[in-house]
């Protein structure tokens, strides 16, 4: 009996907090648009070591 509270009790909070995982993906998106992650420098650009050739 109190194995079934447990077991519910952790498949709600699953479940809550992929609900507000969702909800707020949805929700940023809603505000900054779909490509709101394009405009962070990659993990690519940061390993290249070329950001010392603008400098000069």
């Amino acid at each position: 009996m109190f194995s079934g509270t447990v077991l519910s009790f952790a498949v709600g909070f699953v479940l809550l907090v992929a609900a507000s995982y969702i909800g707020t993906t949805m929700a940023l998106r809603g505000f900054f648009g779909r490509d709101y992650r394009s405009e962070e420098p990659s993990l690519s650009d940061a390993t290249t070591g070329n950001e010392d050739e603008s400098s000069g």
